[in-house]
Protein backbone atom coordinates (compact mmCIF):
# COMPACT_ATOMS: atom_id res chain seq x y z
CA UNK A 1 0.00 0.00 0.00
CA UNK A 2 2.73 2.37 0.45
CA UNK A 3 3.08 2.51 -3.80
CA UNK A 4 -0.74 3.65 -3.52
CA UNK A 5 -1.31 6.74 -5.02
CA UNK A 6 -3.55 7.45 -2.71
CA UNK A 7 -4.61 5.37 0.11
CA UNK A 8 -8.30 4.80 0.59
CA UNK A 9 -8.27 6.27 4.62
CA UNK A 10 -7.29 9.48 3.37
CA UNK A 11 -10.00 10.07 1.18
CA UNK A 12 -12.45 8.29 4.44
CA UNK A 13 -10.83 11.17 6.38
CA UNK A 14 -11.48 13.64 4.33
CA UNK A 15 -14.84 12.64 4.09
CA UNK A 16 -15.59 12.77 7.57
CA UNK A 17 -13.63 16.17 7.60
CA UNK A 18 -16.50 17.86 5.55
CA UNK A 19 -19.47 16.44 7.46
CA UNK A 20 -20.34 17.19 10.83
CA UNK A 21 -17.57 16.73 13.93
CA UNK A 22 -20.25 15.62 15.97
CA UNK A 23 -20.94 12.32 14.22
CA UNK A 24 -20.23 9.45 16.10
CA UNK A 25 -17.98 6.51 14.16
CA UNK A 26 -17.03 3.36 14.45
CA UNK A 27 -13.98 2.64 12.76
CA UNK A 28 -14.50 -1.48 11.79
CA UNK A 29 -11.13 -3.12 11.47
CA UNK A 30 -9.15 0.24 12.35
CA UNK A 31 -5.50 -0.81 12.25
CA UNK A 32 -3.27 1.72 13.67
CA UNK A 33 -6.43 3.52 14.32
CA UNK A 34 -5.52 6.84 11.73
CA UNK A 35 -9.15 8.25 11.34
CA UNK A 36 -9.54 8.44 15.36
CA UNK A 37 -5.94 10.11 14.83
CA UNK A 38 -7.02 12.19 12.42
CA UNK A 39 -10.53 13.70 12.84
CA UNK A 40 -12.29 16.17 15.60
CA UNK A 41 -15.25 12.90 15.89
CA UNK A 42 -15.84 10.41 18.28
CA UNK A 43 -14.25 7.48 17.23
CA UNK A 44 -14.46 3.78 18.30
CA UNK A 45 -11.52 2.11 16.71
CA UNK A 46 -12.34 -1.54 16.71
CA UNK A 47 -9.91 -4.39 15.16
CA UNK A 48 -9.71 -7.74 16.65
CA UNK A 49 -5.88 -7.46 18.02
CA UNK A 50 -4.14 -4.06 18.56
CA UNK A 51 -1.17 -2.99 21.12
CA UNK A 52 -3.27 0.73 20.98
CA UNK A 53 -4.49 1.64 24.19
CA UNK A 54 -7.74 3.30 22.12
CA UNK A 55 -8.79 0.54 20.20
CA UNK A 56 -11.44 -1.96 21.07
CA UNK A 57 -9.80 -5.20 20.79
CA UNK A 58 -12.90 -7.65 19.92
CA UNK A 59 -14.25 -9.78 17.09
CA UNK A 60 -16.11 -7.22 15.07
CA UNK A 61 -18.74 -9.04 14.74
CA UNK A 62 -19.75 -8.98 18.19
CA UNK A 63 -18.61 -5.50 19.43
CA UNK A 64 -19.81 -3.47 22.76
CA UNK A 65 -21.29 -0.65 21.05
CA UNK A 66 -24.70 0.19 22.03
CA UNK A 67 -27.71 -0.01 19.15
CA UNK A 68 -28.73 2.60 16.84
CA UNK A 69 -25.40 4.28 18.58
CA UNK A 70 -23.58 5.97 15.80
CA UNK A 71 -23.63 7.71 12.80
CA UNK A 72 -20.81 6.22 10.32
CA UNK A 73 -20.01 2.95 10.12
CA UNK A 74 -15.92 2.61 8.21
CA UNK A 75 -14.80 -0.81 6.95
CA UNK A 76 -11.03 0.51 5.02
CA UNK A 77 -9.26 -2.88 3.99
CA UNK A 78 -10.85 -4.35 6.38
CA UNK A 79 -13.51 -7.00 4.95
CA UNK A 80 -11.47 -9.80 5.64
CA UNK A 81 -12.36 -13.49 6.77
CA UNK A 82 -15.16 -15.74 5.17
CA UNK A 83 -17.42 -13.98 8.02
CA UNK A 84 -17.46 -10.54 6.48
CA UNK A 85 -20.96 -10.79 6.62
CA UNK A 86 -21.60 -10.83 10.42
CA UNK A 87 -18.99 -7.56 10.30
CA UNK A 88 -21.79 -5.78 8.32
CA UNK A 89 -24.61 -7.03 9.61
CA UNK A 90 -22.68 -5.61 13.50
CA UNK A 91 -22.43 -2.49 11.96
CA UNK A 92 -26.27 -2.35 10.91
CA UNK A 93 -27.28 -3.31 14.42
CA UNK A 94 -25.36 -0.12 15.62
CA UNK A 95 -25.77 2.35 13.58
CA UNK A 96 -28.84 4.78 14.08
CA UNK A 97 -31.29 5.28 11.25
CA UNK A 98 -29.94 7.34 8.03
CA UNK A 99 -26.46 6.47 9.12
CA UNK A 100 -23.58 6.02 6.79
CA UNK A 101 -21.92 3.07 5.57
CA UNK A 102 -18.71 3.53 4.10
CA UNK A 103 -16.49 0.65 2.43
CA UNK A 104 -13.39 0.81 1.19
CA UNK A 105 -11.65 -2.46 -0.63
CA UNK A 106 -9.43 -3.62 -3.12
CA UNK A 107 -9.98 -3.40 -6.31
CA UNK A 108 -9.01 -6.75 -7.07
CA UNK A 109 -11.58 -8.76 -4.81
CA UNK A 110 -14.38 -6.91 -6.95
CA UNK A 111 -13.21 -7.82 -10.67
CA UNK A 112 -15.52 -10.69 -11.69
CA UNK A 113 -13.52 -11.21 -14.21
CA UNK A 114 -10.34 -12.72 -12.26
CA UNK A 115 -13.10 -14.51 -9.80
CA UNK A 116 -13.85 -11.49 -7.51
CA UNK A 117 -16.92 -10.96 -6.48
CA UNK A 118 -19.83 -8.99 -8.23
CA UNK A 119 -19.74 -5.43 -6.93
CA UNK A 120 -23.28 -4.73 -8.21
CA UNK A 121 -24.45 -8.19 -6.14
CA UNK A 122 -22.32 -7.23 -3.34
CA UNK A 123 -24.30 -4.15 -3.19
CA UNK A 124 -27.29 -5.49 -3.24
CA UNK A 125 -26.65 -8.03 -0.44
CA UNK A 126 -26.02 -4.79 1.57
CA UNK A 127 -28.62 -3.23 0.81
CA UNK A 128 -31.22 -6.46 1.89
CA UNK A 129 -29.41 -5.79 4.36
CA UNK A 130 -31.40 -2.32 5.03
CA UNK A 131 -29.59 0.34 3.28
CA UNK A 132 -29.60 2.01 0.28
CA UNK A 133 -26.66 2.50 -1.96
CA UNK A 134 -25.81 6.52 -2.40
CA UNK A 135 -22.76 6.09 -4.64
CA UNK A 136 -20.23 3.83 -5.95
CA UNK A 137 -16.80 4.67 -7.04
CA UNK A 138 -14.38 2.31 -8.94
CA UNK A 139 -12.37 5.82 -10.62
CA UNK A 140 -9.40 4.75 -8.37
CA UNK A 141 -7.09 1.79 -9.70
CA UNK A 142 -6.20 0.12 -6.38
CA UNK A 143 -9.40 0.51 -4.36
CA UNK A 144 -13.38 0.68 -4.53
CA UNK A 145 -15.35 2.93 -2.55
CA UNK A 146 -19.20 2.59 -1.43
CA UNK A 147 -21.11 4.58 0.41
CA UNK A 148 -24.70 3.22 1.98
CA UNK A 149 -26.82 4.69 4.02
CA UNK A 150 -28.85 2.49 6.72
CA UNK A 151 -32.85 2.48 6.21
CA UNK A 152 -34.86 4.41 8.51
CA UNK A 153 -37.58 1.18 8.59
CA UNK A 154 -35.85 -2.08 7.32
CA UNK A 155 -37.00 -5.60 7.32
CA UNK A 156 -34.07 -7.41 6.28
CA UNK A 157 -34.48 -10.20 3.59
CA UNK A 158 -32.79 -13.66 3.01
CA UNK A 159 -28.92 -12.59 2.10
CA UNK A 160 -27.23 -14.24 -0.68
CA UNK A 161 -23.45 -12.78 -0.29
CA UNK A 162 -21.15 -13.09 -3.02
CA UNK A 163 -18.00 -14.77 -2.27
CA UNK A 164 -15.12 -12.29 -1.91
CA UNK A 165 -12.00 -13.25 -3.58
CA UNK A 166 -9.26 -12.66 -0.44
CA UNK A 167 -6.59 -10.52 -1.13
CA UNK A 168 -3.28 -11.25 -1.54
CA UNK A 169 -0.52 -9.29 -0.73
CA UNK A 170 2.55 -9.10 -3.24
CA UNK A 171 6.20 -9.61 -1.79
CA UNK A 172 8.24 -6.47 -2.18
Amino acid sequence: MSHWPELPVNIIIRWLKDHSPSLVVADFGCGDARVAKSVKNKVFSIDLVSNEPSVIACDMANTPLESSSVDVAVFCLSLMGINFPSYLQEAHRVLKPSGWLLIAEVKSRFDPNTGGADPNRFSKAICQLGFDSVSQDFSNKMFILLYFKKKVNSSQEEIKWPELKPCLYKRR
